[in-house]
């Protein structure tokens, strides 16, 4: 028993380690260039789906974050906040070049799923604008006095605001409570019983429905269990998949505090959605 939880504390912290340096470079990178890049939005509704769609695949919620800004203020539409929530994968995503560096997938998975999600927010993004303008769905109708301005980057801001208030207190402690619960309990269980087994013998559409509902939950700690089972072979591509068209991190966040009525429409979408492509690549046997 001390072995397997000296194991997961070492795992765990380890990763948390390689995560926390990626993502104050994410954080950095988002804050000095969101701006030039957001213009693009405003050029065409085509565009606002594939910068949406490219936020969403930035690693963390930073990015998520900037479209949520845009869509509060009115700049941006169902269609571009639909992109962006499906694309993105939260904190997993560092979760995920955590496990390419250390050797337990294949970076080929990493792209594979990063490029697959980029593709979907795209096609998201149109499919629900296009369903919204035929059932005259309401959405954005009030909408927040936001300062875009380029916020200045000093030393001194960046450390206590955004690596001290956000990575640290709202992120890191999380992060490395589920990396470590999760990592013990595999190994734990993986000592009693036998865990492949288990999942041969449940239904695959059960797997994936309980990924897309864990999905449903507007935080990114509950879905690291989903990658750590990929990671371990236990679930296949297609139930990863859903949960993370389902899943946003903490990219709803803003949205459930600005309206409830939006939070809950577009989490029926990408939980419909998320199911509806995760069955089709279950059922061709990914």
């Amino acid at each position: 028993m001390f072995e397997i939880f000296q194991s997961s504390l070492l795992a765990g912290l380890k990763i948390t380690a390689i995560i926390f340096i990626l993502m104050v470079v994410i954080e950095l990178l988002v804050l000095k260039f969101k701006n030039k890049i957001v213009r693009l939005t405003q050029k065409s509704k085509f565009w606002s789906y594939v910068v949406s769609s490219f936020f969403g695949t930035i690693p963390g919620c930073v990015g998520t974050f900037a479209m949520d800004s845009l869509y509060m203020a009115g700049l941006l539409g169902f269609g571009g906040i639909i992109a962006v929530m499906i694309a993105t994968s939260g904190d997993e995503a560092f979760l995920l070049i955590s496990l390419v560096a250390d050797g337990s997938i294949s970076s080929g998975i990493f792209f594979g799923l990063t490029g697959t999600l980029f593709l979907l927010g795209i096609f998201g993004g149109v499919l629900s604008d296009w369903f919204a303008r035929k059932t005259k769905m309401k959405v954005c109708e009030k909408c927040a006095i936001v300062d875009h301005n380029h916020e200045k980057l000093n030393l001194k801001h960046f450390l206590t605001a955004h690596i001290w208030q956000h990575i640290f207190r709202k992120h890191i402690w999380q992060i490395f409570l589920w990396l470590f619960a999760t990592i013990f309990a595999i190994e734990f269980l993986g000592t009693r019983v036998d865990l492949a087994g288990i999942f041969e013998n449940v239904s695959g559409i059960w797997i994936l429905l309980a990924a897309a509902l864990v999905g449903v939950i507007p935080i990114s700690g509950p879905n690291i269990v989903l990658v750590i089972l990929f990671a371990n072979g236990l679930v296949p591509f297609s139930v990863l998949l859903a949960n993370s068209i389902v899943q946003d991190g903490h990219g709803l966040l803003p949205i459930l505090g600005f309206s409830l009525r939006d939070a809950v429409k577009i989490k029926i979408f990408n939980l419909l959605f998320g199911l509806a492509v995760g069955g089709i690549l279950l059922l061709f046997g990914f």
